[in-house]
């Protein structure tokens, strides 16, 4: 389980819309010396709140840590990406194989297309989305990865 320290923002009936934080492990944040730092910098760090089910029953203001299962990071990025990606790729091979340069560019649109559809069809899991698994007083630690 990948875990994040967060705080509620506010709450809506059984949801709760809470701003994930940086924890900051190895102290090089503050620094300036991490290159992942400088590049978010580079970028503009914008926080974001997302909503998860409020099953704590936590107020606004309070800190929690949620979470996602370990996997599910890696397969919705493959979902989003890799997938069109592949049937793009396929797409424009068959279609090059059929007809030529005219139709490499009608296969690979075709294989995008299938893959907006895969995705619309697939819809949201909700084996994805993050949960809330405890307030962040009551047993909280932060392992360094430095």
């Amino acid at each position: 389980m990948l875990e994040q320290h967060a705080i509620v923002l506010k709450t809506q009936g059984g949801t709760a819309w809470v701003e994930a934080r940086e924890s900051g492990t190895c102290g090089s944040c503050g620094s300036g010396g991490c290159s992942t730092r400088r590049l978010a910098d580079l970028f503009g760090r914008r926080e974001r709140a997302f909503p998860v089910d409020n099953v704590l029953q936590a107020n606004a203001g309070e800190r929690v840590v949620i979470g996602i299962p370990a996997g599910a990071l890696w397969k919705s990025a493959f979902r989003l990406y890799g997938l069109p990606l592949l049937l793009l790729f396929a797409g424009g091979f068959a279609g090059q194989h059929a007809g030529g340069d005219p139709g490499a560019v009608m296969g690979a649109v075709a294989g995008l297309l299938l893959a907006a559809l895969a995705q619309k069809l697939n819809g949201f899991s909700k084996t994805w989305q993050p949960i809330m698994l405890r307030r962040a007083d009551e047993f909280s630690f932060i392992s360094k990865s430095c």
